[in-house]
């Protein structure tokens, strides 16, 4: 469900979360296990994806999320091209003895090389261990993924994208389609969860700007060409490029 609130002359997003950041399961889906898209035809992890499944992915997952949010023009929405190159992303040090932080902070570092790698001279994760002091960035935060009240579906929920700690607020695009939450968080676990390597991965996928699941992201099997080719299209074409403008680009084998 989703609402749109005024604040201040800025359009936000108030909504409740089903697992992650709009819908299916990063639990099951992320960890590898076997399931279909709607239109009945299961991931395969180096299958070439045809040019239209992979714009109708792109428009699903990003074009169509938040039409006229702080009064954004149509089309994509990402990091800018001046952010693109170097996003900072903030690790903070895991509490010493604490090898769930530990963990994750590697599992972490792991994702940026894989992602550096895939998407070569269209966008570059850097890893920080201190605060940047302005500009926008990506925030690691341990055990504060967002749960519903009441929920105790814990693995549905291991890990999301959002404006802050423990919420379920989805970021959003600024009115010239760049990003415009600031921090952007990436919550890994709730206590109560295992978050895999995949999850992690999966959940840099939603920082990037991917807002909504589709084959091979969040359904199916994760992190597969798919997912990979609707990430480098999104990178190799300008922000605010409509459907009929888009360009689909290869990611990195």
């Amino acid at each position: 469900m989703k609402q749109f609130i005024q604040l201040g002359g800025i359009l936000t997003i108030s909504l409740s979360l089903a697992a992650c950041g709009g819908g299916g399961d990063d639990g099951a889906a992320a960890n590898g296990g076997a399931g279909t898209s709607p239109n009945n035809q299961a991931s395969t992890g180096n299958a070439v994806v045809a040019d239209a499944r992979v714009i109708a992915d792109l428009k699903s997952s990003n074009i169509d999320f938040g039409p006229g949010a702080n009064m954004r023009p149509a089309g994509t929405w990402r990091w800018s091209d001046a952010q693109a190159k170097n996003i900072p992303v903030y690790i903070p040090a895991p509490a010493a003895g604490n090898s769930t932080e530990q963990d994750y902070a590697a599992k972490v570092r792991t994702s940026i090389a894989l992602i550096n790698t895939k998407l070569a001279g269209l966008v570059a994760l850097e890893a920080v261990g201190t605060m940047p002091a302005s500009g926008n960035y990506i925030q690691i935060s341990y055990s504060t993924s967002w749960v519903p009240p009441g929920s105790t579906d814990y693995s549905s929920y291991c890990a999301n994208v959002a404006t802050g700690p423990s919420t379920g607020s989805m970021i959003m695009p600024d009115s010239k389609n760049g990003i415009f939450s600031s921090p952007v968080y990436i919550n890994l676990g709730n206590g109560h969860c295992n978050v895999t390597q995949e999850i992690v991965t999966h959940e840099f996928g939603h920082a990037l700007g991917l807002a909504n699941h589709y084959n091979g992201f969040g359904i199916g099997i994760d992190n597969v060409t798919e997912f990979w080719d609707v990430l480098a299209t999104l990178y190799g074409n300008p922000q605010s490029t409509t459907e009929t403008g888009l360009v689909v680009k290869r990611a990195a084998k």
